[in-house]
């Protein structure tokens, strides 16, 4: 029976975690006095990249951020199609790629890159240049419970922009496997976000009752969009 039940849980993710966007975020720590330097370089570099129609690519500066996360820029690509995302991905190399990279590297302390897939995405039209994230550890046999929780929370929830729940598969940091990944319209949006009534607030309450035994927060942090490139 346990032996089902396990299946059961496997069978379950793969059918939730189903094709829907690819990411790959590189996540830079650069030096402060450098920023206008790394900013323009990497403008100059990405803007004579020729985009797959299917992919496209934000950079973001992380103002917001909470006490020992160090990381101050993220470029983060996304596609409907884990190949075009890889295509690209293959595609920085080569002579002009190496000149970017000796240009950028004095500017920066740190350089990691993590990539996963959104299953769920809600009000996918509204994608704002500003976005938050939520990190959870979560066990792999609690995932679907906590993809099951999430989505009954946006049955009620009224998100002002883009919402999405993603799975880290690469490059996972303590664990933290789950981010919910939210954009807002402007600052006041995101400064008063939360439940607006008192179906939201029980619609949370639940949210939470469920995932405080299967999921441990670990951080939130915010970025705000430089440019956009596709």
């Amino acid at each position: 029976m346990k032996k089902i039940l396990l299946l059961f849980t496997f069978l379950f993710s793969v059918s939730l975690f189903s094709q829907q966007l690819y990411w790959y975020d590189v996540i830079l720590e650069v030096n402060g006095e450098d920023t206008v330097e790394f900013e323009n370089a990497v403008d100059a570099y990405y803007s004579s990249v020729d985009f797959p129609e299917d992919v496209t690519m934000s950079f973001s500066s992380i103002p917001i951020k909470g006490m020992g996360y160090e990381d101050t820029h993220i470029l983060s690509f996304v596609s409907p199609s884990s190949q075009s995302l890889a295509n690209l991905r293959a595609s920085l190399a080569g002579e002009e790629w190496e000149k970017y990279v000796d240009i950028v590297r004095p500017f920066t302390d740190n350089v990691r890159a993590s990539t996963g897939v959104v299953p769920l995405v809600y009000n996918a039209e509204e994608f704002y240049g500003i976005g938050q994230v939520w990190g959870f550890r979560v066990k792999s046999r609690d995932i679907p419970v906590f993809a099951n929780a999430f989505s009954k929370l946006m049955e009620t929830f009224d998100s002002p922009g883009f919402v999405g729940l993603t799975q880290v598969t690469h490059g996972i940091s303590n664990g933290e496997n789950l981010l919910v990944y939210g954009t807002y319209p402007d600052l006041n949006s995101a400064f008063t976000f939360g439940p607006k009534n008192d179906s939201e607030s029980q619609a949370f309450g639940e949210f939470f009752n469920v995932t405080a035994e299967i999921s441990e927060f670990t951080q939130s942090w915010t970025r705000l969009l430089i440019k956009a490139y596709n």
